[in-house]
């Protein structure tokens, strides 16, 4: 099994889901999608992972390189939907690039600029 992507815009925030298991083998389609994500929009990115079976050590780390490439004052990636995953100990010293939500909800409450 490989994973799927799909991208949505809420409000200034781009929200890009991901389903099925981030193996090794998913790793760069993960890459490209999120590269892809990025050139096309100018706000903050969430990664929705809620949908996510699962992943590799491969995969995982690939997520936390993916909060390495966002620039331009866009915020630290957003993460939320982790809760059913298995997170490796080097998550608690995770870059100062991502912030962790419990769900879609909180991240994009903490992440849309405010109504105006």
């Amino acid at each position: 099994m490989s994973i799927s992507w799909s991208v949505e815009e809420h409000r200034g925030v781009a929200v890009m889901a991901v389903a099925g298991f981030l193996g090794n083998n998913a790793v760069g389609r993960f890459s490209d999608g999120f590269g892809w994500v990025v050139a096309r929009s100018t706000g903050p990115v969430v990664l929705d992972l809620t949908e996510l079976l699962g992943w590799s050590a491969e995969g995982e780390t690939a997520v936390m390189q993916a909060a390495t490439r966002l620039r331009g004052g866009r915020g630290p990636l957003g993460l939320c939907g982790l809760d059913h995953l298995e997170v490796a100990d080097g998550w608690a010293d995770r870059p100062g690039s991502m912030a962790v939500y419990p769900d879609l909800a909180a991240a994009l409450e903490a992440r849309q600029p405010p109504v105006g």
